[in-house]
């Protein structure tokens, strides 16, 4: 095997980060099958009380992610600024940090210390912790954003850098409590919704558009010109297509129009992301790709698949006004959350952490079948898990809303499918377990590498050489597109040659 490479120390120190967001990923899976058995099968004793390992699984689906996202900014944002980050001591104490936090807030809420609200059920002092985590990031882009030479307007570094504000800046309201339950919730949907559909896709397009551009070889100026146009797009359809929860907590009817409009619009960011990869990516060099690109790749279009018909066309269907007041609040919008959170984000922060943890060296052949297994059964899971979870919603809308039956008789009737749904749960549980188990393995074999300490260092002969292999990069894309100007041009000559015979031919006759 190959010893694990990176261009600058700053990517060597986010080995860790992928890790370790791997293993609460694992962790994650296996609860929450815990969780849906005893939805179902309310009998069975549970050493963890429902209430306790609710907020744990709402907790660590945002925060294993969140993990993962701060190891794929400090990656790519080094890369993407061809410089090291500005502090690696502050990505080692904010790796530390962000795992004590985590596993603090965790293990609270198994042990009934709870707020009481929804996705913010941590402590106060804990909901700081978080705050400080992403002030720290912030500060360190910033400061590596001031000093880089290359192009401050490059889109993949404006994306990344105002995501990171927004997390900020929508998280801060919730460190405090209001007496109007009203302003409340509108606080709280700024968080779970805004840093979901603005804050990660701002900063999910910046790490899509570095990581497409790395792993595939997508042309960079293409991705520049779209991705303003989808910061435009993802900051005014996130902040305004949030109304549609706004209606249900006691805001006047019009934000659920609004919200209902503009979630037609989240659609269009993806679609141009994606339609412009198609455009302008090199098949060629797509079908030659190592193993750990193409199972990186498989995870980016898993994401943009559950993004497509996942969130944006589910969402849009279930934020319809005339739709939306019999949806809500049945298991329709678990079965969205669940596609969208994890469908969306999850597979991208997989893909993410699945490249920067396999940088520079290979897995033995068997690992790669293992985690292309996982990854199938990951999707065939959160895809069983969907559809009968839609089904048993589509059955409370109709029965509840239309019908009128009782909530016990509905309860009885949409038992089988929440069995389904466990089945799925086992069989997504299966598949994080199988590649948390891969990732586990060999991050213990290279663990000295993985968990270095690191500091921070004169990496300007690094420096110099990264830029050379930019630029030797940039000289070799130049050549295949002089070679084919030529081709043509040969092409064209012989095209002409051979009219000139035929015309003296002619001429003779």
């Amino acid at each position: 095997m190959k010893q694990i490479t990176a261009n600058f120390q700053s990517q060597k120190l986010c080995y860790k980060f992928a890790a370790a967001t791997f293993v609460f990923f694992g962790i994650q899976g296996l609860v929450s099958l815990g969780g849906a058995l005893e939805m179902v099968f309310l009998d069975v004793p549970s050493p963890i009380q429902y209430t306790a390992g609710r907020s744990f699984h709402l907790n660590i689906s945002v925060l294993w992610i969140l993990l993962g996202i701060t190891g794929g900014v400090y990656y790519f944002f080094s890369q993407e600024a061809e410089r090291e980050i500005y502090s690696t001591k502050l990505i080692n104490i904010s790796f530390w940090f962000l795992i004590l936090t985590l596993i603090v807030i965790l293990g609270s809420l198994l042990l009934g210390f709870n707020d009481g609200r929804e996705y913010l059920e941590a402590a106060q002092p804990l909901k700081l912790a978080v705050l400080v985590g992403c002030l720290v990031l912030f500060y360190n882009l910033v400061r590596t954003y001031m000093s880089c030479s290359v192009p401050k307007t490059r889109g993949t570094l404006v994306g990344i850098i105002s995501g990171c504000l927004s997390l900020i800046v929508f998280y801060l309201p919730n460190i405090l409590s209001y007496a109007h339950p009203t302003i409340e919730e509108i606080f709280k949907f700024w968080y779970i919704h805004l840093w979901e559909e603005m804050s990660m896709e701002l900063i999910g397009a910046g790490l899509m558009s570095a990581l497409l551009i790395a792993a595939t070889g997508v042309k960079r100026q293409t991705l520049e010109k779209i991705i303003y146009l989808d910061m435009m797009l993802i900051a005014g359809a996130g902040i305004l297509a949030t109304g549609h929860h706004y209606y249900w907590i006691g805001v006047p009817s019009i934000w659920l129009w609004i919200g209902g409009i503009f979630s037609a619009i989240q659609a269009v960011p993806v679609l141009l992301l994606l339609l412009s990869v198609i455009k302008t990516m090199n098949t060629e060099y797509f079908s030659r790709l190592l193993p750990r690109e193409k199972i990186t790749m498989a995870l980016v279009a898993s994401s943009v698949f559950y993004h497509i018909f996942g969130a944006s066309m589910l969402g849009l269907i279930m934020s319809y006004p005339n739709i939306n007041r019999y949806t809500h609040g049945t298991y329709i919008v678990s079965a969205h959350s669940h596609l969208a959170l994890f469908g969306v984000f999850g597979f991208l922060v997989l893909a993410i952490c699945f490249y920067i943890f396999f940088t520079g060296f290979q897995l033995k052949h068997r690992d790669y079948l293992l985690c292309w297994l996982a990854v199938a059964v990951l999707n065939s899971g959160l895809i069983i898990m969907s559809l009968a979870l839609l089904v048993a919603g589509w059955l409370q809308a109709y029965l509840l809303g239309l019908e009128g039956l009782s909530i016990t008789e509905v309860n009885a009737l949409i038992r089988p499918y929440l069995i389904i749904r466990v089945l799925g749960g086992f069989v997504f549980s299966l598949g994080s377990s199988v590649l948390a188990w891969v990732i586990v393995k060999n991050a213990w074999h290279y663990r000295e590498v993985f968990f270095a300490a690191g500091s921070q260092t004169n990496n300007r002969e690094v420096q110099k050489l990264n830029c050379l292999r930019l630029k030797m990069r940039e000289m070799t894309s130049k050549n295949k597109e002089i070679e084919k100007l030529l081709y043509k041009v040969k092409s064209q000559r012989e095209l002409l040659a051979g009219i000139r015979k035929l015309f003296r031919q002619k001429k003779k006759e």
